[in-house]
C-alpha cells in the first residue's frame, strides 16, 4: 500500500483530459445528463456554491459532477472516497489523486479540505457515505438514515460537510472581525499560512459566504435486463460474485440503455445563517484560541477556556441540525416520474389488502396522481410535462407505462389477469442490499420519494379521488393537458434553430385551445376545427357567436399549429386527425350531442371524424371551405420537393427546400411560412378521404366561397358526391376570400348557426 500525501495536489492536465475523454464519451454512451435548478438561475448556483452534496445510488456517477461543475464554472473540484479505492494499485491511486480525489482517510481530512475551498476549489460529498441501492433512507419512525454494509445496521448520514462549512465559516467570521479592528498582523500570519500570495486574496475569499448546495441524482428509468457489461464479464470470468454482477446489470443498463439523469440543485444553504448573532460575536474570541486550521478542526480549546468548549459542544449539536437540513433539502429535489408514481400507487394498494385491481381503475389513479403532482411545487419529470406522453395512460397506456409493467411482470411482482392487475406477495419480501435492485425494482421506486411526505399524501388522495371523479372533471383534465401541450410545444421549438423562421411570423391572437361551457349543463356542444397553417383563434369569432346561443364550444388546436412552422413541419395528418379525437373525447362528457365544424382543412378532418369513428352523439358536421382541388396548380409539384428534402435529409435535416413563403389573408392568425412537408401531409389526407366514399351518420352542410382564390369551388361538388349522409346540403357564398368564417362574409356564420339548430 502507497503512502497517503498530506498534501496532495491536482494535476490540471490531467484533469482537463479527463473532462474532455467524459464529455467525448457522454455523447457515446446513451446516459442524458441534465442540470437543473430551482429557483435562481443555475449558473449562479453552481458558480456562488463551495460544497456540492449527492445522493449516492450509482457507482460511476461518483465521477460525473465534478466534470460537470468543471465544465460550467471552470473551477477543479475535490472530493472524498473510501480509502479502499486506494489500495492496492499505485498508479490508480496516483491518479485518483490527480482529479482530486482523496481518501476519507488523509491526515487532517477537513482542515485540508477547508483550505482547499479557501483556494476557489470546490468540494463534492457524499454524505450518505455509500450506495444506497434500495434508495431507503428513513426509518419507520420518518428519520433519516441509512443501511451501513460495514456496520451493517442503519446510521445517520455523515456530518462532515456541516462541520467544515461551519468551521470555515466561524474561520471567514474572524478573519473578518481582524481585519475590521484592523489586526493586520494576525490576518497576514493566516495568509502567509494558508499559502495565499498577499492579504487581499485571502479576504476576497473571506467575505464569500459559505454555500452548501444539496443536490440529488435521479436516474430514469432503471432497468434489470442483461447487458453486454454483464454478459462480458461472466465470459471472461465464470466466478463472477453476486454483488459485482448485480452492479455489472443495474448500472450498465444506466449507461447503454438510453437513461436520463436528472441532477437537481435544491436552494444553496447558507453556512452563516446557522450562527445565532451571539454566537457570531464568540466567534472571533474562539477562532484566536487557535494557530492553524488543524487545531480549529479538532475543536479542542485549551483548558479554562470557557467560550471555546461551549463553541465545541455547539458544534456537535449544529452541525447535526444543519445536517439533517441539507439532507431533507437533498431528498426534496427528487425529480419524480411515473415509475415512482405508480411503484407509490401498488405497494399502498397492496398493504390495503388488495391483491388484484381493475387495469382501467389502476390507470385512472396514475393519471389522477400525475395531474394532482403537477399542480404541486415538486418537480416533475419532462415526460409528466409532456401530455403526449403521459396522457394516454387514462385509455390506451403509454410507451413509459408499459416499460414499467414489462419490467415489474419480468420481475414477478404483478402480472395481468384478464382486465386486471395482480399484485404477488414478493413486493413486501425482504431482499439484501445487493438483490432488491434486481428483484423489487417497484420498492426501490417507492422508497425514493418516501421522504417526500406531501408528495405521498397527493398521491394517496388520487388513489381515492379515482372512485368518484366524474366523467366532467376528467375532461377538465384532458382540456387541460391541452393547455400544457401547447406550452410544451412552444418551448420545444423555441431553440437556436428555429430562431430565423419564428422570428419572421406575425401571429399576435391566442393560439390556444378554449372551452367555453354553457350555463345549460345539458346544451349540445360544438367542436371547431380551424383550417391549415392557423390556429384556434380562427374561429373563435363564431364560437363566442355559438356560446351566447346556448351550446358548450371547444376549440381544437391542431398538432404542429399556433407554435412555429418547424412544430408543423414535424407533424403528420394523423397527428391533427388525433388533435380532433381528444377534442370529441373531452365534449363527450358534457353532452349527449356534439356538432362537428372545420373550416379549410379542418372541414376534411371532421368529416373524416364522423366517418372514422361513427357515434350517435354526433348529430351535425359542417365542413367550410374544405379543399379537394387548389387554384394552385404547384400543388401537383409538392411531392416531388417532399421527395427530394428526405432524399437529401442525409446531407442536410433541413432538406433542400423546407419551407415555402406564405402571404395569408389574415396573417394574425396565420404563419408566414408554409413546410413543404405539411403539404404533402395535407394532400394525403386528401387521398385519405377521397379514395372511396364518406359514410356519415349524421347531418352534412358544405359551404364553399364561390371565387375562392385558394381552394377551387369544385371541392365541394366532388365532396357532395362522395358523401353518404342523413342530410346533404351546399351552400354558396358569394366571395373572393378563402377565410369566410373568419371575416364572418356573407353572414355566413348566422347560416351556419342555423344549419346546427336544424339538427338540435
Amino acid at each position: 500500500m502507497s503512502a497517503v500525501p498530506e498534501n496532495p495536489q491536482i494535476n490540471s492536465r490531467v484533469y482537463d483530459f479527463c473532462v474532455r475523454a467524459f464529455r467525448t464519451t457522454k455523447n457515446l454512451l446513451k446516459l442524458n445528463i441534465k442540470l437543473h435548478q430551482d429557483g435562481e438561475g443555475e449558473a449562479d448556483t453552481v458558480h456562488q456554491g463551495n460544497i456540492f452534496l449527492f445522493n449516492h445510488f450509482a457507482r460511476f456517477e461518483t465521477f460525473i459532477p465534478q466534470y460537470l461543475i468543471k465544465e460550467a464554472t471552470g473551477a477543479y473540484c475535490r472530493s472524498v472516497a473510501a480509502a479502499e479505492f486506494f489500495e492496492g494499485d499505485e498508479r490508480f491511486s496516483q491518479f485518483l489523486y490527480s482529479i482530486g480525489v482523496v481518501p476519507n482517510d488523509l491526515p487532517n481530512l477537513f482542515p485540508f479540505l477547508a483550505r482547499e475551498l479557501l483556494h476557489g476549489r470546490k468540494l463534492i460529498v457524499f454524505p450518505e457515505g455509500g450506495m444506497v441501492k434500495d434508495k431507503r433512507v428513513i426509518d419507520h419512525r420518518g428519520e433519516y438514515n441509512v443501511f451501513s454494509r460495514t456496520a451493517n445496521e442503519r446510521r445517520k448520514h455523515h456530518r462532515g460537510s456541516a462541520v467544515i462549512a461551519l468551521a470555515l465559516d466561524a474561520f471567514k467570521t474572524a478573519l473578518l472581525h481582524d481585519y475590521a479592528a484592523g489586526s493586520y498582523g494576525r490576518v497576514e500570519r493566516w495568509a502567509e499560512q494558508l499559502d495565499f500570495d498577499n492579504v487581499e486574496l485571502l479576504m476576497a475569499q473571506a467575505v464569500k459566504p459559505t454555500v452548501i448546495v444539496p443536490s440529488h441524482i435521479t436516474f430514469y428509468p432503471i432497468r434489470v435486463s442483461d447487458n453486454i457489461l454483464h454478459q462480458a464479464a461472466r465470459l471472461f470470468n465464470r466466478g463472477i460474485n453476486k454483488r459485482f454482477a448485480e452492479e455489472l446489470i443495474i448500472e450498465g443498463n444506466l449507461l447503454f440503455k438510453e437513461t436520463d439523469m436528472d441532477i437537481r440543485f435544491s436552494q444553496p444553504i447558507v453556512a452563516g445563517d446557522y450562527w445565532r448573532w451571539w454566537e457570531k460575536r464568540l466567534l472571533p474570541n474562539v477562532v484566536h484560541r487557535f494557530e492553524s486550521l488543524n487545531e480549529l478542526f479538532a475543536l479542542q480549546p485549551k483548558p479554562g477556556h470557557w467560550r471555546g468548549r461551549i463553541h465545541a459542544i455547539g458544534m456537535k449539536a449544529k452541525s447535526s441540525k444543519l445536517r439533517d437540513a441539507y439532507m431533507h433539502s437533498m431528498y426534496e429535489a427528487v425529480t419524480i416520474n411515473l415509475s415512482h408514481i405508480a411503484s407509490l400507487i401498488v405497494l399502498r394498494l397492496f398493504h390495503q389488502g388488495l391483491r388484484r385491481i381493475n387495469c382501467g381503475r389502476f390507470h385512472k389513479m396514475l393519471y389522477l396522481g400525475i395531474k394532482l403532482l403537477q399542480q404541486s411545487s415538486y418537480v416533475l419529470h419532462r415526460s409528466l410535462r409532456n401530455p403526449e406522453e403521459y396522457g394516454a395512460i387514462i385509455n390506451k397506456g403509454s410507451s413509459r407505462l408499459e416499460q414499467f409493467l414489462k419490467t415489474a411482470q419480468n420481475l414477478q411482482l404483478l402480472h395481468v389477469d384478464q382486465s386486471d392487475y395482480v399484485l404477488d406477495r414478493k413486493l413486501i419480501h425482504d431482499f439484501e442490499i445487493d438483490e432488491v435492485r434486481t428483484e423489487n425494482l417497484i420498492s426501490v421506486y417507492a422508497n425514493e420519494i418516501s421522504p417526500l411526505s406531501k408528495v405521498t399524501r397527493i398521491i394517496e388522495n388520487a388513489m381515492k379521488r379515482a372512485n368518484r371523479v366524474d366523467a366532467r372533471a376528467l375532461a377538465d383534465y384532458r382540456f387541460d393537458d391541452q393547455l400544457l401541450a401547447f406550452e410544451w410545444d412552444r418551448d420545444k421549438f423555441r431553440r437556436e434553430r428555429y430562431r430565423e423562421i419564428n422570428a419572421q411570423q406575425t401571429q399576435t391572437a391566442d393560439a390556444n385551445w378554449y372551452f367555453l361551457k354553457s350555463k345549460n349543463k345539458s346544451a349540445d356542444a360544438v367542436l371547431l376545427i380551424h383550417g391549415f397553417l392557423s390556429s384556434p383563434a380562427e374561429l373563435r369569432s363564431l364560437g363566442e357567436r355559438l356560446h351566447a346561443a346556448g351550446f358548450h364550444v371547444l376549440g381544437v388546436r391542431l398538432k404542429g399549429h399556433g407554435t412555429s412552422p418547424w412544430d408543423l413541419r414535424s407533424r403528420s395528418w394523423r397527428d391533427w386527425a388525433a388533435s380532433v379525437e381528444r377534442g370529441y373525447d373531452i365534449l363527450k362528457a358534457y353532452s349527449q350531442s356534439v356538432h362537428l365544424i372545420g373550416f379549410s382543412t379542418g372541414g376534411l378532418l371532421a368529416l373524416n371524424h364522423a366517418a372514422s369513428f361513427p357515434n350517435r352523439r354526433t348529430k351535425s358536421v359542417i365542413s367550410v371551405s374544405a379543399p379537394v382541388h387548389f387554384r394552385n396548380k404547384n400543388m401537383i409539384f409538392v411531392p416531388l420537393l417532399h421527395h427530394a428534402n428526405r432524399l437529401v435529409s442525409w446531407v442536410t435535416s433541413e432538406g433542400l427546400v423546407p419551407f415555402r413563403p406564405n402571404e395569408p389573408e389574415n396573417p394574425e392568425v396565420n404563419y408566414q411560412h408554409i413546410p413543404i412537408r405539411a403539404l404533402y401531409q395535407l394532400q394525403q389526407l386528401i387521398e385519405h378521404l377521397t379514395e372511396d366514399s364518406v359514410d356519415i351518420h349524421a347531418n352534412v352542410h358544405l359551404f364553399q366561397g364561390d371565387r375562392d382564390p385558394v381552394v377551387d369551388p369544385q371541392s365541394v361538388t366532388t365532396l357532395e358526391k362522395l358523401i353518404k349522409a342523413e342530410t346533404k346540403t351546399v351552400t354558396m357564398i358569394d366571395s373572393d376570400q378563402h377565410g369566410i368564417v373568419y371575416r364572418n362574409i356573407g353572414d355566413v356564420q348566422r347560416k351556419i348557426c342555423a344549419s346546427i339548430q336544424e339538427s338540435v
